[in-house]
């Protein structure tokens, strides 16, 4: 007697292979950036900035469209209130906290992506101070801001695999 394995249905498959791919997407931009944050110099006093390249620059594009798109996508990214609703407190919640995870981390990237922007297209060099002195600077260093801008956006990727393994779970729940 053979038994047939349970399968996921094509709907939840298509939303986990857009979270999936979202998620690869952010992490290959974020790799490139963290790679760029060793290689900047900014010093203010004799006027040296970063020269983001091609590859930086499309990186950061890049990540910023998929930012959107997360933004963008409907609440049901993951499991439809009909999912939610079959499924047990535990996977609710679950899935709950992720779908919040998603939210609150691509808002929290979007908002780093627009700093270091800034900083990198501000004319005469940005100028920079910070809470320890008059000289000292006002803004992050540009690298410092292409680590958090990483970091943020590979925290959203890993809330969009959790929430795709979550939702292909409860797609094979019995109902």
């Amino acid at each position: 007697m053979d038994v047939e394995p349970p399968v996921v249905p094509p709907e939840v498959a298509a939303r986990a292979a857009a979270a999936v791919g979202w998620a690869r997407a952010l992490r290959e931009a974020a790799a490139i950036l963290r790679h760029q944050a060793a290689t900047f110099k900014f010093h203010p006093l004799t006027g040296e900035r970063p020269a983001p390249g091609p590859a930086f620059l499309e990186a950061l594009r890049r990540l910023e469209h998929v930012v959107g798109e997360i933004q963008r996508a409907p609440a049901v990214l993951l499991a439809t209130d009909a999912d939610l609703a079959a499924a047990g407190d535990g996977a609710r919640r679950d899935l709950e906290a992720t779908r919040e995870a998603i939210a609150r981390g691509a808002q929290l990237t979007a908002a780093a992506v627009q700093a270091l922007q800034a900083v990198l297209q501000s004319p005469n060099g940005a100028t920079l101070d910070a809470p320890y002195g008059g000289g000292a600077p006002r803004r992050h260093h540009p690298g410092a801001l292409c680590t958090i801008v990483a970091q943020r956006a590979e925290e959203v990727a890993a809330a969009l695999e959790t929430g795709a393994v979550l939702a292909a779970n409860l797609a094979l729940r019995p109902r």
